[in-house]
């Protein structure tokens, strides 16, 4: 098999809407903690809080730590005399955003498919673009990734175990473009479709699926790569170029 077979994944229709680049974010609209925490007790004169147009944002900046701040965040859809209520947001935006183009004050940025995937989850599976290897981390969902994040919108172990094994992070190496980041998660082939019920897993399957999740939750690589290695059918110790091959093989069989 060729190597170019990998290095032009096709996405797979299983993996549809699990992948998400973070939202580009406005300089303008960035306000720190300190003005955040200002603002968020504010009242208003139609009685809704601030915290309806406040956003905790977080990012990678140098690929190597995570880094938190705030966005004034009016939706798309909010008109100017609606979001002018929200006094103190909407008041600085003005003092801030120097092109008064139409609907300045809203986010021209506000990712809707990629909001409303994370509001399904109490946490989500983000990790830097820029890193030579991917690092997930758990985060929660009421966080805003910014575009330094690749999101995987689900909130099981399972997947964590899988996106940290020695397979998913040989794909990585292989497949993960900053020009289109999502394709790395959306064409490699999970074990399983990700969106399988559990109740049509096999028995093995069951066993399988819990031995990865116990070891994602701990703190031994061998262990985890041994449960990886059982729920994809194959010896532990295959070497990497046989391992890419076999995950080659499978998603072509999906695809």
């Amino acid at each position: 098999m060729s190597s170019t077979a990998i290095l032009r994944p096709r996405p797979l229709a299983e993996n549809d809407r699990l992948a998400y680049a973070g939202e580009r974010i406005v300089a303008a609209f960035g306000i720190t903690a300190h003005i955040a925490a200002q603002m968020l007790p504010a009242r208003n004169p139609h009685g809704q809080p601030n915290a309806n147009v406040l956003r905790e944002v977080v990012s990678a900046p140098d690929f190597r730590r995570l880094v938190r701040g705030w966005q004034i965040d009016f939706p798309p859809g909010m008109g100017e005399d609606e979001a002018a209520l929200y006094q103190h947001p909407f008041h600085h935006l003005a003092r801030t955003v120097r092109l008064k183009h139409e609907r300045w004050w809203a986010n021209p940025y506000a990712h809707h498919d990629l909001r409303v995937a994370l509001a399904r989850h109490d946490r989500y599976l983000a990790t830097p673009l820029g890193g030579s290897q991917p690092e997930f981390v758990w985060l929660d969902s009421q966080l805003l990734p910014d575009s330094s994040l690749l999101v995987v919108a689900r909130d099981d172990d399972f997947t964590h175990g899988v996106l940290q094994s020695r397979a998913f992070t040989l794909w990585w190496s292989k497949v993960h473009s900053r020009r289109t980041p999502t394709v790395v998660v959306e064409s490699f082939p999970f074990p399983w479709p990700p969106r399988t019920e559990l109740n049509a897993l096999t028995s093995a399957q069951e066993e399988q699926r819990h031995a990865v999740t116990l070891a994602a939750r701990g703190d031994d690589p061998a262990k985890l790569e041994a449960a990886i290695s059982a729920v994809y059918g194959w010896p532990a110790d295959l070497p990497d170029a046989e391992v890419l091959s076999r995950l080659i093989a499978l998603g072509e069989q999906r695809a």
